[in-house]
């Protein structure tokens, strides 16, 4: 006969239990001590930092941080150190990449040589991809001696990829080679919205020699189209929601300079905030048309308004915050406005200074005044 001990049991099972919970604790600390720890710090849906909490830096003399811990990205060939700031708070220290992170990439952090953490900065959301929001000039019908195209997105753009991203078709068919002019830095604007895309003015300027070895980056009369990839990253690596292509043919040469005395006022009534209309009967400068004129009181003060372009910048609107009072006013244009072939309101691009020097301007400012009733 067999006699169990009830006594014996609980306290096999007391025992058992405690070796449980002692495994788990252990198994918990470990999970505590490994990436989990290592946070990614977003803003706006963007990964802006890696947050080390300060138990991993116990043994580490403060002023050794910067020498002592690194980022680095990590590659199926080799890792790469990541330049950036560390700066310190009441949990640890924060790493801030000197470039964002990007999305799909791996990074390991590094203290004293030992890798403490590794993560990975997950795919954004398909609808949080940058959108290509405008090409300028907008027309399908552009001078043989366009000067530049403005890229308009939706998101800061990664910066120093244009050349592989841009590509310029002639018939649809053949690449049209050295169409653009490589500048480093590239010109984007200052939240990286908007690039300048500058056709090879040397190949445009006809006394210049790229002119007359590879002759006009346009031909008149050729159809061509403007094909924007795909792959185009924004600053945080994430990739435009589709590509885009635009098709222009292109027409002569335009080399006179836009004269504002043949534009077109519709002018406002007092005490409405109906916009103020100038018909430029031509295409401007798009960039240009954003910063280079302005309305102001004949005395002089400024009037707060916005800005809208339309007709495919042929037309400037500006409607004003307060209704309008009765009164004169002023249209300013700075005189580097300029048209689609870059002539300004003072010269021509493609000037000839020996010949045509005695037909210089050097105005900054012209002037067109116009009385609200």
């Amino acid at each position: 006969m067999v006699v169990i001990n009830t006594n014996t049991i609980r306290l096999c099972l007391s025992s058992c239990l405690i070796v449980f919970f002692f495994f788990l604790t252990c198994c918990t600390n470990q999970t505590q001590t490994s990436s989990a720890e290592v946070t990614i710090l977003w803003k706006d849906g963007h990964a802006m930092a890696i947050a080390i909490p300060g138990w991993y830096l116990e043994k580490i003399n403060q002023d050794s941080i910067d020498q002592l811990v690194s980022v680095r990205l990590v590659r199926p060939e080799e890792t790469t150190s990541i330049l950036g700031e560390i700066t310190f708070n009441t949990n640890g220290i924060e790493f801030v990449p000197a470039i964002p992170f990007t999305h799909g990439l791996r990074y390991e952090v590094i203290i004293k040589n030992d890798r403490v953490a590794e993560i990975e900065i997950p795919e954004p959301d398909p609808a949080e991809a940058p959108v290509l929001l405008g090409v300028f000039p907008s027309q399908d019908s552009l001078p043989l001696n366009l000067l530049k195209i403005y890229l308009q997105f939706s998101k800061p753009m990664a910066e120093g990829h244009s050349q592989k991203q841009i590509v310029m078709l002639k018939s649809n068919r053949d690449t049209a080679h050295a169409v653009f002019l490589d500048l480093q830095p590239e010109l984007w604007n200052s939240d990286q919205t908007m690039l300048t895309v500058w056709l090879d003015p040397g190949r445009i300027k006809r006394d210049l020699q790229p002119n007359k070895l590879l002759g006009n980056p346009l031909q008149e009369g050729e159809a061509y189209t403007l094909l924007i990839s795909d792959q185009w990253k924004d600053l945080y690596g994430a990739a435009l929601q589709s590509g885009y292509s635009k098709h222009f043919v292109v027409t002569s040469r335009d080399s006179l300079s836009p004269v504002p005395g043949s534009w077109m006022l519709n002018t406002p009534i007092r005490g409405t905030v109906n916009a103020l209309e100038v018909n430029f009967k031509e295409p401007l400068d798009y960039s240009l048309l954003n910063a280079a004129l302005q309305v102001r009181h004949a005395k002089g003060k400024s009037i707060e308004g916005s800005i809208r372009i339309r007709d495919e910048e042929r037309i400037w609107q500006f409607t004003p915050a307060d209704p309008w009072m009765k009164g004169v006013y002023v249209l300013q244009i700075e005189t580097r406005l300029e048209d689609l072939a870059g002539n300004n309101l003072n010269r021509p691009f493609d000037l000839d200074l020996k010949s045509q020097s005695a037909n210089l301007f050097s105005e900054k400012i012209v002037e067109i005044q116009f009385i609200v009733k």
